[in-house]
């Protein structure tokens, strides 16, 4: 994002989260943004369709406000119109949307920068957005690094978090500037490639080392934070936007029940090997289900489809359909790897017989 001088903070944080949806980072993923573009003529997209992404409603509500925002940056990534009653945008036809592909992650991964540094206990996304809106313009996305605790299934900020720019060439110059800070404290920085790559080196070292003859518990404990972090490397893998949860169920409604309404009236392919579900989380007679889905934002597509439902209704409840979102998401795909992980773990031993668990000790199937 670049700007003028005459941005103000709020017009600034209005033009980074715009440009984040519309940038080559987001909206290969975003099929719901995608679909909006490709539906209307010219990839023009409403600010009505715009005011239904949460963070840019808490910012600003108001069309004129967002479309004078948007008209401040130079960036070249969005074109606006006002012309007469409605307001609109769209990315500029001039700048070619990568493939979600491997070959898009990858390039992404080259314009993504780990950093350490940050205060573990005040640090919130908020502050982190608006600060480097001013300060690093280039920086498009943010992801905090957390983990979670298993005792309570709290979520902890690790005090580092990845980057990712505009540009390689951006991300590289942040990576090898003589110092860059936070709050006045100096910030350890690295590509995210070489990041994971002394990960795995460390990992498999250690791996080695006990083979030999054990560790200690202090280099266990380092072997553990090891293993998190190869943990949470394929969490980060796992699709976003993917999971929905249905609460307002429980009496007679099974897993079945559950299916068949999304097959029927929402044109969900619920096949076991080729639809569109990899597992549901519920038991017959609880008030609440999570269904993943294998596709990457398969879920806010669908989501676009039951809110336009009157009421959903699975044998005579009436149910309410929310998306997971952020930290809940997190926790939900977390605990969704680690059970899938202590699954194949057991199952090498013995079978198991009517489904497993997940991680709130339910039962359930792979669909």
């Amino acid at each position: 994002m670049a700007v003028t001088e005459e941005i103000q903070p709020l017009e600034r944080k209005i033009i980074r989260q715009v440009e984040y949806y519309f940038g080559d980072f987001n909206l290969p993923k975003d099929t719901y943004l995608q679909s909006q573009v490709k539906e209307n003529e010219g990839g023009w997209v409403n600010m009505e369709t715009m005011f239904k992404f949460k963070r840019l409603a808490d910012l600003s509500t108001d069309a004129k406000v967002i479309i004078a925002a948007l008209k401040k940056s130079d960036s070249g990534l969005l074109e606006v119109s006002d012309e007469g009653e409605e307001q609109k945008l769209r990315r500029n036809p001039a700048q070619a949307l990568p493939e979600n592909n491997e070959e898009t992650k990858k390039l992404n991964d080259a314009k993504t920068a780990y950093a350490k540094g940050y205060n573990k206990e005040s640090t919130t996304m908020d502050e982190l957005l608006e600060y480097y809106a001013e300060h690093e313009p280039a920086v498009v996305n943010i992801q905090m690094r957390n983990y979670f605790l298993k005792e309570d299934r709290s979520k902890h900020f690790k005090g580092s978090v990845f980057l990712v720019f505009r540009t390689e060439e951006a991300c590289k110059a942040f990576i090898e500037a003589e110092s860059k800070e936070y709050k006045g404290v100096q910030l350890i920085r690295k590509f995210k490639k070489d990041y994971f790559a002394e990960k795995s080196a460390e990992y498999e070292a250690k791996k080695k080392k006990k083979k030999k003859g054990g560790e200690k518990g202090e280099e266990k404990g380092e072997e553990k934070a090891v293993e998190k972090a190869e943990e949470e490397k394929e969490v980060n893998r796992m699709p976003k936007g993917a999971v929905i949860k249905m609460t307002g169920l429980g009496g007679e409604v099974t897993r079945e029940d559950i299916k068949e309404k999304l097959s029927t009236d929402f044109e969900v392919n619920i096949d076991r090997e080729t639809g569109d579900i990899a597992f549901i989380t519920y038991q017959k007679g609880e008030p609440e289900a999570k269904i993943r889905f294998k596709v990457e934002n398969y879920g806010k597509t669908l989501m676009e489809k039951l809110e336009k439902a009157e009421k959903i209704v699975i044998k005579e409840q009436e149910v309410t359909a929310s998306l997971l979102e952020g930290e809940e998401e997190e926790q939900f795909l977390a605990d969704s790897l680690r059970d899938l992980r202590n699954n194949r773990s057991k199952n090498k031993n013995h079978k198991r017989k009517g489904g497993f668990q997940d991680g709130h000790g339910k039962r359930f199937k792979r669909n």
